[in-house]
């Protein structure tokens, strides 16, 4: 607060006050927010100098675009700094199976909102997810091979101690998915079948066919995702039932991921040697 204050004569507004939550704060902040390009930050972490000038640049050279995305430098929590979201494989289809940039170096533009609506807040760990799953149905998004942001992590922080809440989430918006896409019925069932699907009646309003083969790619990296999370909170019944159905559905994307490096630390090492292992690197 005393930060704030200290730079309001800066700030077109500010409000500090209790929410229902992450979502529902965001939201408050995006119905103020008066420019053409919009983003949220969150209070731990920070915009690299120079970050709004080169998106103001971005977004000027290419007026197709809804949403651009840049890397991130994770820090803090006792680890090594990490350069992440520069790996470009497989992201048009990525974007509907996971996140794969770091949300502090994002940045849309209004018309999203204005078009699509405000975050859903019953979601509070996906809601960024159902953001992006709605612009690349229906908009234009292109990376930028640019450091925009630095991502702090720490014990605190929902994304360190709260990891395992996302796979719910994730699961709920990506149900979503499946359920707007008439071609996606068997994938639907094979989700359902194994536990990483949730009933609802919400759908995706769009355009957009996909492929047998261009589904098959985003299932796996949404399993991988969960793969991700359940190997993090080192969850190891979760952890062989996500590789074994990988393998048994899409034995190209087991390899390519190198998944039984995975598979064969789950069978030699005990968790207590995995955490020991995760802290001293870290």
């Amino acid at each position: 607060m005393d930060i704030i204050r200290k730079y309001e004569k800066h700030l077109s507004y500010w409000v500090s006050e209790k929410d229902d939550g992450q979502s529902h704060a965001i939201n408050k902040g995006l119905k103020q927010a008066g420019g053409e390009i919009i983003s949220w930050l969150c209070s731990d972490d920070l915009y690299v100098p120079g970050t709004l000038l080169e998106v103001s640049r971005f977004f000027s050279l290419h007026p197709e675009i809804a949403l651009m995305h840049g890397k991130s430098v994770l820090f803090g929590n006792r680890r090594k700094e990490l350069t992440i979201g520069g790996d470009i494989k497989d992201l048009p289809l990525r974007y509907f199976a996971v996140i794969p940039y770091p949300q502090p170096s994002s940045f849309f533009r209004r018309q999203v909102i204005d078009e699509s609506g405000l975050l859903d807040e019953s979601l509070h760990f996906g809601m960024d997810y159902d953001l992006l799953i709605r612009i690349a149905l229906s908009y234009s998004i292109q990376a930028n091979d640019k450091i925009l942001s630095r991502y702090r992590l720490h014990s605190s922080s929902k994304t360190v101690s709260q990891f395992r809440n996302f796979a719910g989430d994730w699961i709920r918006v990506y149900s979503r998915f499946l359920r707007s896409l008439p071609e996606a019925g068997s994938t639907l069932q094979l989700m359902k079948s194994n536990g990483f699907y949730e009933d609802g009646d919400q759908f995706y309003k769009h355009t957009r066919k996909f492929s047998e083969e261009e589904l098959k790619r985003i299932n796996s990296h949404f399993l991988y995702n969960q793969l991700v999370i359940y190997y993090e909170v080192y969850d190891r019944k979760m952890i062989h039932k996500i590789l074994k159905l990988i393998v048994a559905t899409d034995p190209q994307f087991y390899k390519e991921y190198n998944l039984r490096k995975v598979e064969m630390r789950k069978k030699l090492f005990p968790p207590v040697i995995i955490h020991f292992v995760r802290t001293f690197i870290r």
